[in-house]
C-alpha cells in the first residue's frame, strides 16, 4: 500500500465538527443557519456562533474539539482570504492545531462573501447553495490526509531589498535589535529613487554599521521560506536570511525583475501590494516578507519602517518557525521516471532520484502550485492540500445542485486572483445568480481535463475557469500554461459530442469581481440560448 493511501486510511473513522458563523447578521440575515444545522446534526457535531473570530466563540470551539475528540473540522462563514488578512485572522487556526489538529484537516467554508451577500435577494435559495458548499467542505476534512512539518532555526539575517528611505529605516531598527542587515540593489543606468534628505543620518548610521553589508547586483534566484531564505546574486553571491524587507518605491523595472523571485500581488498598475491595507501595512502573501508600499506617504514611511522591522524581529526571535509542507507529493509506486514533472516545474522542486530514478520533491523550493499534477503523465503525482480524488469529489457534489434557472456553472478559481475576485464582487455588494458553484484550486495550471469532463459528465452546464490576468500569476507561468492546455480541453469536449462554447476561461485581478460577476451573467444567457444540446 502507498504511503499516499495509508495515510488517506489512517482517517476512515475520523471525528469532523461543523461550526457555523453568522458573521453578525451578515450571514444569519440571509442563510437559515438553523436548518442547516439540523441538515447535517444528524451526522456530526455542529455548533453555531454569532461571530467565529471572538475570545467566547474560540474558546468554546476549543472545548467542543476537546469534548467531542474531533480531529477535523469544518469552519463555515467568512472567507479563507479573512484568517490572512484581518490582523490576527489566523488565531482560531492556531488555537485548533495547539489541540493537536493537523492544518490540513481544516477546511474552510466560504458562506459570506460568496453565498449570503451576492444572493441575499434569495435567501432560500442562498441557504440550499450554502449546503452543498458545507458538504464539499465536509468532504474536504475527510479526504485530506496529515499534511508534513517542518521546523527552522530562523536566521538572524535580513534582507532589505531597495536602498530606499524606508528600507534605511527598517534596516537602522534591525541593527539596533540585534540583527544582521543585507542590502540588496540593483544596478541602474538611470538614477534610483534616492532617500530623503531626511535620512541621510540614518543612512550614515547603517553604512557604518560592522552588521551592514551592501551588494549591488541582480537577483538570480531566491527559494526558501519564513526563517531560512536562500538568496542568489549574479557574481556568485549567496545570502541566507531569515526574513526579508522590500523598500523599493516607485520603481516598476525593478518589480518587474523581482516579481517571478519574490511572487508577490501586484496592484493593476503593475506595483507590490500588501495582504490589506488597513490592517496588515507591510505583510504580503509570503510569509517573512515584508513590503514598504510605494505610495507609502513620507510623514508614513517611518511607521511602515517600524512595523515591517517590529513583525520581523518578532518571528525571527522564536526558537523556531514552523511551515506545513503543502507540497506536491509523489506515488514512486506509479511513477515512470519520465521526469516530465523536472520539465514543468519553474521552481526546480521536481528533481529524480539518483538511485531510484523515480521523481521527488525538494521541499524547499516547492510552492504547492500543482502544475506538475496536471502534466503528470501517470497520476504519480498529487496535490497535500486538494487531491485529486477531494476536487473530483467535489465536483459531484456541487452538481447536486439544482438552480431555479436550471442552468450550473462550475466556476473553478484559482487562489492567486480568481477566487479574490470573487470575494470583491461579494464585498462589494454584487450580485449574480445562486448558478455559480465555486471551486477552489490551488493555481490554474493545476486544472486538467479530467476535472472539466467530469464537470459535464455530472451535468453542468457550463464551465468557467478564473485563472489570473497577464503577468498576475503568483506561480509565474501557471495561467500561460493553463493557456497552452486550452485547445486541448475544447478538443477533447468536441471529441465528446460537448460543444467547447461551454467552457470559458476569464483573466481576471484579484479586485475584478465586476468581470466575474458580469461574466457569468453573460454565459447563462449564452447557455439557456444555447439549449441542452
Amino acid at each position: 500500500m502507498s504511503d499516499r493511501a495509508k495515510k488517506a486510511r489512517g482517517h476512515a473513522g475520523a471525528t469532523t465538527g461543523l461550526f457555523l458563523s453568522g458573521a453578525d447578521g451578515a450571514i444569519s440575515s440571509v442563510l437559515d443557519l438553523k436548518s442547516l444545522s439540523a441538515r447535517f446534526r444528524k451526522s456530526l457535531p455542529v455548533r453555531i456562533y454569532d461571530n467565529l473570530h471572538s475570545s467566547e466563540s474560540i474558546n468554546a470551539v476549543r472545548s467542543v474539539v476537546r469534548e467531542e475528540r474531533l480531529d477535523s473540522v469544518v469552519l463555515a462563514g467568512e472567507s479563507p482570504l479573512f484568517y490572512r488578512s484581518a490582523r490576527n485572522g489566523d488565531l482560531l487556526l492556531r488555537v485548533l492545531q495547539e489541540e493537536g489538529m493537523n492544518a490540513n484537516r481544516i477546511a474552510i467554508v466560504n458562506l459570506k462573501e460568496q453565498t449570503a451577500l451576492p444572493h441575499r435577494a434569495t435567501p432560500l435559495e442562498a441557504t440550499r447553495k450554502a449546503s452543498v458548499l458545507i458538504a464539499v467542505g465536509i468532504e474536504k476534512a475527510r479526504l485530506s490526509h496529515d499534511v508534513g512539518m517542518i521546523e527552522v532555526a530562523p536566521k538572524k539575517t535580513v534582507a532589505v531589498i531597495g536602498t530606499t528611505s524606508g528600507g534605511i529605516y527598517a534596516a537602522q531598527r534591525l541593527l539596533e535589535r540585534g540583527f544582521h542587515v543585507a542590502f540588496v540593489d540593483r544596478p541602474r543606468q538611470e538614477k534610483a529613487t534616492p532617500a530623503s534628505a531626511d535620512a541621510m543620518p540614518t543612512l550614515a548610521y547603517v553604512k557604518n554599521h560592522p552588521h551592514a553589508v551592501f551588494h549591488v547586483a541582480p537577483l538570480e534566484e531566491l527559494y526558501g521560506y519564513a526563517g531560512n531564505f536562500r538568496i542568489h546574486l549574479k557574481g556568485g553571491v549567496r545570502l541566507r536570511a531569515g526574513g526579508i524587507i522590500v523598500a523599493i518605491g516607485d520603481d516598476l523595472a525593478y518589480t518587474g525583475e523581482l516579481y517571478p523571485f519574490l511572487r508577490l500581488e501586484r496592484s493593476n498598475e503593475g506595483h507590490f501590494r500588501t495582504i490589506f491595507s488597513d490592517t496588515a501595512v507591510t505583510e504580503t502573501v509570503n510569509p517573512g516578507i515584508f513590503l514598504i508600499p510605494h505610495d507609502t506617504p513620507p510623514a508614513s514611511v517611518i511607521a511602515c519602517a517600524d512595523s515591517a522591522a517590529l513583525s520581523l524581529d518578532t518571528l525571527l526571535k522564536r526558537h523556531s518557525i514552523t511551515h506545513e509542507l503543502f507540497v506536491s507529493e509523489v506515488n514512486q509506486e506509479i511513477c515512470g521516471g519520465c521526469g516530465t514533472c523536472i520539465k514543468t516545474c519553474l521552481f526546480h522542486a521536481a528533481e529524480l532520484d539518483p538511485s531510484s530514478k523515480l521523481s521527488t520533491t525538494n521541499i524547499k523550493r516547492c510552492v504547492g502550485c500543482g502544475n506538475c499534477v496536471s502534466a503528470c503523465p501517470t497520476g504519480a503525482r498529487d496535490q497535500v492540500s486538494a487531491s485529486t480524488e477531494y476536487l473530483l469529489s467535489a465536483i459531484r457534489i456541487l452538481a447536486s445542485y439544482n438552480p431555479p434557472n436550471g442552468i450550473r456553472l462550475l466556476y473553478l478559481l484559482c487562489e492567486g486572483c480568481g477566487y479574490q475576485s470573487l470575494d470583491f464582487a461579494g464585498r462589494e455588494g454584487m450580485e449574480y445568480p445562486t448558478s455559480v458553484m465555486p471551486l477552489s484550486v490551488r493555481c490554474a495550471g493545476r486544472i486538467d481535463t479530467q476535472f472539466i469532463i467530469e464537470a459535464f459528465r455530472e451535468g453542468f452546464s457550463g464551465v468557467v475557469i478564473c485563472k489570473c490576468g497577464d503577468d498576475r500569476c503568483l506561480n509565474i507561468v501557471g495561467n500561460t500554461d493553463l493557456d497552452r492546455r486550452a485547445n486541448l480541453f475544447r478538443a477533447v469536449l468536441d471529441s465528446r459530442g460537448i460543444s467547447p462554447e461551454r467552457l470559458r476561461i476569464f483573466g481576471v485581478s484579484n479586485c475584478d469581481g465586476n468581470s466575474c460577476v458580469r461574466g457569468a451573467v453573460d454565459f447563462i444567457e449564452h447557455l439557456r440560448k444555447m439549449g441542452r444540446g
